[in-house]
């Protein structure tokens, strides 16, 4: 049984409690859980304590005026600036193209569950995700973004990447070839195009989305 420390960040008691009652049925992990209802106390236990994974609400209500953050999404910007942080599960009902691409590519979430029915039961997959160094989205979430993201649409420097990636390169290395071919990128640029290529193919891992880019015949 893995020890997890996890910051649960909801403002709705009853979806807190439920999350709460979910984590601890697992078997598979044993979750020291600190759950707070605003940004800002948050942000308190943050710098107080090393947690592993935060689950957080994006829209939060409540203390706004005692602090610096009014929201979910400002916390998570402030993490995203952070040299090292804890894995982010999103936990949301806002399903908006705008905001899950904002919170996906430049908030760099690590996963991001939309609010329903079946949430409850996509928690514990997204933090097996997570913990291995994968991401995870709700299946409604993926839909929204892969019908924005067109695979025709993809330019030189995606393809660049996949090959680099099906060569074995490491993230600092595909920088440097993408130095080499004057499209210069830093490597947190680079992982976010990763992130963004993996939702277009509905890749789990860096293997599976290049098997699905060649079967697409975006690399060969």
């Amino acid at each position: 049984m893995k020890a997890i420390k996890l910051l649960l960040v909801e403002d709705h008691d009853s979806v807190s409690l439920g999350i709460q009652y979910s984590l601890k049925q697992e078997p598979s992990y044993s979750f020291d859980i600190k759950a707070t209802s605003d940004a800002n106390s948050a942000f308190n236990e943050l710098k107080n304590n090393d947690f592993d994974i935060v689950i957080l609400d994006l829209i939060l209500k409540g203390k706004i005026d005692r602090g610096q953050f009014t929201s979910g999404d400002e916390l998570l910007s402030y993490l995203s600036k952070l040299e090292y942080r804890p894995k982010v599960i999103v936990m949301s009902k806002i399903d908006s193209f705008d905001m899950l691409d904002y919170v996906v590519s430049v908030l760099d979430a690590d996963a991001y569950i939309l609010k329903s029915k079946t949430s409850l039961q996509e928690i514990i997959p997204a933090i097996d995700a997570v913990l291995s160094g994968d991401n995870f989205f709700s299946d409604s979430i993926k839909k929204i973004l892969r019908y924005n993201e067109n695979l025709l649409d993809m330019d030189i420097v995606d393809r660049i990447i996949l090959k680099a990636i099906s060569n074995g390169l490491k993230q600092n290395e595909i920088a440097e070839e993408l130095k080499i071919k004057r499209y210069a990128m830093t490597v947190s640029a680079i992982e976010k195009r990763i992130k963004k290529l993996k939702i277009r193919f509905d890749a789990h891992t860096s293997p599976h989305l290049i098997a699905l880019a060649i079967k697409n015949g975006i690399i060969s």
